[in-house]
């Protein structure tokens, strides 16, 4: 993939820094969490704690909104291990965040190893987005109609129940709380209505199909909110084609409860 250079005079400020991992063995996908923390830890100390990448301001209290980092890590269709890690931020990256997305080259800690990481740009999602994987292009930047669980959705709130026990339902009929009906709330926040949504039990990580279950969802450090440690897939279909990156739940700034286009499925 040819790197794309942003131009700081052509307008808004970039969103977007995409890296090639170029490790020989690098992590599966199930370690997402891992690999998202130790990237988001180097990023902070190269930026000397920008806001962007610690979603704090500089009096330590948490942003509004979810404006700030995400880093999403995608697999390759063969070995189900890290081929990219895209970092995104709403907010935007301003001119010393640029200078730490340029200077991030390695993190530590898998097993001792290193994972080195080779950038291949910085602009906006549509610079970086499309189907062709080998091309370097990211479908988790894409547009669809039907988007998937990449990584397994960590609900953030309990299922809610009436004091004889009985489920406390919403117009749908789903129980208040539930992992389907958190999915929805927290979709809706941010991107239209789905019209369908439908569990997933599994993925395809290096052919071979990989319940939710193999993947770790706790964060090293740090809070955040969720209702269980149990991950779930789904299947999530708009009345109209919506761009990515779609990244909701418990851990979604450090690659948990992602999505990549249905037509992508096996892709990265």
């Amino acid at each position: 993939m040819t790197a794309i250079d942003f131009d700081s005079a052509a307008g808004a400020p970039p969103t977007v820094a995409r890296y090639v991992v170029a490790s020989r063995t690098p992590p599966r996908l199930t370690e997402t969490v891992a690999v998202a923390e130790k990237v988001r830890e180097a990023l902070q100390s190269l930026s000397d704690g920008a806001e962007v990448f610690s979603g704090k301001s500089g009096r330590g209290k948490p942003l509004a909104g979810h404006g700030h980092a995400f880093v999403l890590c995608a697999a390759d269709a063969q070995r189900g291990r890290l081929r990219h890690v895209t970092v995104y931020a709403a907010m935007g990256f301003d001119d010393p965040a640029r200078q730490a997305l340029a200077r991030l080259a390695r993190v530590w800690g898998f097993g001792g190893d290193e994972l080195h990481l080779v950038l291949a740009g910085i602009g906006r999602p549509e610079d970086f987005a499309g189907r062709d994987v080998a091309a370097g292009k990211s479908p988790l930047l894409d547009s669809s109609r039907v988007w998937v669980s990449h990584t397994p959705f960590v609900p953030t709130r309990f299922a809610k129940a009436t004091h004889p026990g009985e489920p406390k339902l919403d117009g749908r009929g789903l129980q208040i709380g539930c992992p389907e009906h958190d999915l929805r709330r927290l979709i809706a926040d941010r991107f239209p209505d789905p019209v369908g949504v439908a569990p997933l039990r599994e993925t395809l990580l290096g052919g071979k199909r990989t319940p939710w279950s193999a993947f770790h969802t706790r964060r090293r450090r740090g809070g955040g909110r969720r209702s269980t440690a149990a991950g779930y897939g789904f299947r999530v279909e708009f009345g109209e084609p919506v761009r990515g990156p779609i990244a909701v739940g418990y851990g979604a700034h450090f690659g948990l409860g992602t999505f990549t286009p249905e037509d992508g499925y096996a892709l990265s």
